[in-house]
């Protein structure tokens, strides 16, 4: 079966699957409403720590939480959407076996359910920071007072994309193997990146002997590029902040290349050893 094909396929049904449950007007306002919810939540963290710290907060932390987190959504969606096609396919409509007896290939399957999701997700970042413009003057002074860089901006969305899909492989191929608590593993896995990769502080608010962790991981380098291509080079200090964009640019490749070799193998080998143990149609109940 040709790959576009199952690719659009598959991305159509996971949207259908996602969006069949509301009006159109009500899944839109969902869409909005759950990332600025918590979007929000953060604000209101950064709110609270600076009446209690008189210049403690610099005013460039607000645009750095907002832009990091409304990015980090769209990992949070490409990675949940793979692992939860698995759980979802194999449990609630009992058709991953065949799926995977079928001429499409199911990583090419998985991978277009994951990018439905991230769809979604990039809509309601954007959307997000959208009424963050509206709400917040810093935002609004680092956003719109500035040139950004959209040659930077495509190339880390690019490898953004290919990034999350190996990560999407990697925790699909593990949840094949799960018979329990599998639709628990994304979201453990993204409070794990969450924390590690700088989304919400910089990398030095980590201990020393945690930082190296943040370096290893490709998010990393992804969500600096992202912050550095629409807001420049921020006020804040951070292991990342003398680097060039060259430099993270190389990191975020080669990093994401290691990921990609490391998704390809997991998966192939997770895909062979839960068709032999029977894994495609067992269930939690």
């Amino acid at each position: 079966m040709n790959t576009w094909r199952t690719l659009t396929c598959s991305a159509w049904l996971g949207w259908q699957i996602e969006s069949n449950w509301a009006a159109p007007w009500l899944f839109a306002l969902y869409v909005l409403v759950k990332p600025l919810a918590g979007s929000l939540l953060l604000v209101c963290m950064y709110l609270a720590a600076r009446a209690t710290a008189v210049g403690g907060v610099p005013p460039s932390f607000l645009p750095f939480l907002y832009v990091s987190s409304a990015c980090f959504m769209v990992i949070g969606g490409m990675t949940f959407g793979m692992s939860q096609a698995v759980v979802t396919d194999r449990e609630s409509y009992y058709m991953l076996k065949f799926i995977r007896m079928s001429p499409a290939r199911l990583r090419t399957y998985l991978i277009g359910r994951g990018l439905s999701r991230a769809g979604q997700a990039a809509l309601g970042a954007s959307l997000t920071v959208g009424v963050g413009l509206l709400l917040f003057p810093e935002l609004r002074a680092a956003l719109i007072g500035r040139t950004i860089a959209w040659g930077w901006l495509l190339f880390y969305g690019l490898v953004g994309i290919v990034m999350m899909v190996a990560l999407g492989l990697i925790l699909a191929g593990a949840v094949l193997n799960m018979a329990r608590y599998g639709m628990f593993l994304a979201e453990g896995v993204a409070g794990v990146l969450y924390l590690f990769s700088g989304a919400v502080f910089p990398l030095d608010v980590l201990p020393f002997w945690l930082r190296p962790i943040s370096l290893a991981l490709p998010p990393t380098y992804w969500l600096e590029g992202m912050r550095r291509s629409l807001l420049g080079p921020l006020e804040l200090h951070s292991t990342l902040s003398t680097w060039g964009q060259g430099q993270l640019a190389l990191a975020l490749v080669a990093s994401t290349l290691a990921l990609v070799l490391t998704a390809h193998l997991f998966f192939r080998w997770s895909e062979q050893r839960a068709w032999r143990l029977g894994r495609y149609d067992e269930t939690s109940n």
